[in-house]
């Protein structure tokens, strides 16, 4: 194999094909329920905020840092969640600058079927897919999970990747 200093880094190059196949894999599920991968994840934060406060709403600013987005990327996605009638915006009293988001029912219940469909099967894909067969033995498991959690993170970091959207995958942290 030719060795130039221009040559594409293939662990780079694999990360960058693991990203577009996790997107081609989830497609038709999200979209069954009318969702994109950016959609899932923003209705999902919402819905992270309303079990951490106990219900409620969540500021439009806290959106973008949560997902590592800009402000106008977030403005655009809300405005199509709210045509759908999945997300509900007002302005709070205390700060007319800021847009308080809410879930709808119909949101809620949304994100809710959607999530409890998609992470069986995106869970079964993972661990098939780094277990090189033992996904069966939870310790293996735990240790193939663990290691991928630290080598995606690390590059996050890397790539100055500023979300701090997480999803448990069964650590005992989570």
């Amino acid at each position: 194999m030719l060795r130039t200093p221009d040559t594409m880094n293939a662990i780079f190059f694999a990360s960058k094909r693991a990203f577009h196949g996790v997107l081609r894999v989830t497609r038709r599920p999200l979209g069954s329920f009318g969702l994109t991968a950016a959609r899932f994840d923003l209705m999902f934060a919402l819905l992270r905020c309303e079990g951490e406060r106990g219900g409620g709403s969540t500021r439009q600013s806290n959106l973008r840092r949560t997902l590592g987005v800009t402000a106008p990327v977030v403005s655009r996605m809300l405005q199509s969640l709210e045509a759908l009638g999945w997300v509900q915006r007002s302005r709070p009293v205390d700060d007319g600058r800021q847009r308080e988001v809410t879930l709808t029912e119909s949101g809620r219940g949304r994100i809710r079927t959607a999530y409890k469909t998609l992470v069986r099967a995106t869970r079964r894909v993972v661990h098939e897919a780094i277990c090189f067969g033992a996904h069966r033995n939870p310790n293996a498991r735990f240790r193939h999970m663990m290691t991928l959690e630290e080598y995606l993170d690390a590059m996050r970091r890397y790539c100055g990747d500023v979300a701090s959207l997480y999803y448990a995958w069964g650590h005992p942290d989570d």
